[in-house]
Parts: structure tokens; C-alpha cells; sequence
């Protein structure tokens, strides 16, 4: 499968700094959003060693071959390698926290997947976002690991309840914060004409699951989507850092990439 892939991130209306980072690696047929937190610039400093640890990791891994420590048998090697590079970013940053006390605290959520033939493997924590739409139905592929939806997934409260907190910004897991952190890692079959898309929180709490589904159902191209996606989120007030990412499967082999807004560069 052929997959078009296009990538974006803005500091929306209200912050002037960008705590969100994104990768696009076609090599490795990874992409990685991360939202950061912290105080300062802690938070982008999270976000950026994340995602970067990720891109490292992972090479070094896939090339070598190994298997990694704590492997599920149930799931492919590509998606231990991943998973277990995700906890070496969460080891990296909470001991970066530890080791500068201007970092302390620091954190980052994480969305990770690798994109194969006919299926994707996923690595998350935190409350960024992976989705796939496909035949115009939008289905979100990650739980939030948030105190909000961990009350609402026990029934503690109602989804009014959780639309409507104040507290929704709590996250009840995120790397850097513990020495170890649980990974979510899980495999999903993809087919020719589905979308992924990845996305931080500044994305969703501006545009609903409907929106965004429409919109990736009326613009088609992924650079166009993500681009759309972007504009909508600031449209509706950009109350946060805003970061996407949409991949098209297609027939034919091989990746190609646009990257806009962001510092991100095209891997070849």
C-alpha cells in the first residue's frame, strides 16, 4: 500500500509558544504526535525528546533485530520495538526532569504508530489522539488517559459530566512523570482508501468527531485535511497548540510526505 501522508502544527490563538512535536519518518513508516507539559519551556523540551527518542530508538532497534525487553507474544515484533522505544523516551525524559531543576515536572503525551501493508501497530500514553476513518466512519483507536475519561470508563460519571469538566486537562498517564510508564500497544488492520489521522488535544477540544469526519470526507487529500483541520481548530478560538497528522492509504507501495507549519523535516 501506498501511503500520502501530511503533517502540520500552529500554537493556535491564545499561547506564543509550541509545546506540541511531530514526526514523519517514511524510512521507518512511523509518525508520532506529542503534546507537552510543564512549566516555562518544559513542556516543549518533553514533547521534542519524545519524539526524537522515538525516531532513534527505532532505528537502532529495527536495524539490530533484537527483541526487547518485556515482549507480548501476542503482538508482532514492530509493535514490541515500538512500544519499548516509547518507554525508553518516558526513562530519557523523567531523567532529564530529574537531572535540571528548571525541567522538573516536565512531561509529554505520545500517539505513536508504524504504517505497514495492511495493518498499523500503535504505542500511546496520554491524551493525544489516533483515529482511522474509513467508508465515512470516523472511529477513535486510542483511549485517553485522562482522569476525566477514567471516571467516565468506570461509570463514575456521564458523558455530560465529562464534556462539560474542568478538569479535563488532568492526565492520568504520561511519560516522564514515573520512572515507568504503562504503554498502550495495540494492532489494527488498515485498508486502501482509509485516513489516519494523529492529533493533539488542541485539535479536539476545538473541532467535534463529527466536524472532523466531515471534513476529512469533503477535502479528500491529506494535505489539504490537515491543513483544513488546523484552520478549524484556530476558528474556534486555537485555545491550545494544535498538531496533525493524516496518512491515505492507497494502492501502489512506498510514502510520500508533506510537512507545513513545523519544524519537522522530510525524512527520505
Amino acid at each position: 500500500m501506498k501511503w500520502i501522508i501530511a503533517g502540520g502544527t500552529d500554537p493556535g490563538k491564545v499561547r506564543t509558544n509550541n509545546e506540541d512535536s511531530f514526526v514523519v519518518d517514511e524510512a521507518l513508516g512511523l509518525l508520532a504526535v506529542a503534546d507537552g507539559l510543564g512549566g516555562h519551556q518544559s513542556g516543549e523540551v518533553a514533547s521534542r525528546m519524545a519524539v526524537e527518542f522515538l525516531q532513534k530508538n527505532m532505528k537502532t532497534l529495527l536495524a539490530s533485530k533484537s527483541n526487547p525487553e518485556g515482549t507480548n507474544a501476542k503482538l508482532r515484533p514492530a509493535t514490541n520495538h515500538l512500544a519499548f522505544c516509547v518507554k525508553l523516551a518516558n526513562q530519557a525524559i523523567f531523567e532529564a526532569s530529574k537531572k535540571y531543576p528548571k525541567d522538573n515536572g516536565m512531561g509529554t503525551t505520545i500517539s505513536s504508530i508504524l504504517l505497514g501493508d495492511d495493518s498499523l501497530s500503535l504505542a500511546h500514553v496520554g491524551d493525544s489522539r489516533v483515529y482511522i476513518q474509513r467508508n465515512g466512519q470516523l472511529t477513535q483507536i486510542t483511549k485517553d488517559h485522562s482522569l476525566v475519561m477514567d471516571q467516565l470508563r468506570k461509570g463514575l460519571i456521564n458523558e455530560e459530566q465529562a464534556r462539560t469538566s474542568n478538569m479535563q486537562h488532568v492526565l492520568s498517564r504520561a511519560l516522564g512523570i514515573e520512572e515507568a510508564v504503562e504503554v498502550d500497544a495495540e494492532e489494527h488492520a488498515v485498508h486502501e482508501g482509509d485516513y489516519i489521522l494523529l492529533c493533539s488535544d488542541g485539535l479536539i477540544r476545538m473541532v467535534t468527531d463529527k466536524d472532523i469526519a466531515a471534513i476529512i470526507q469533503s477535502v479528500k487529500t491529506p494535505g489539504e485535511i490537515a491543513q483544513t483541520l488546523i484552520e478549524a481548530a484556530n476558528a474556534a478560538g486555537g485555545k491550545d497548540n494544535v498538531t496533525v497528522i493524516v496518512a491515505l492509504g492507497e494502492k501502489g507501495g512506498g510514502f510520500l510526505s508533506k510537512i507545513f507549519n513545523g519544524n519537522q523535516k522530510k525524512h527520505a
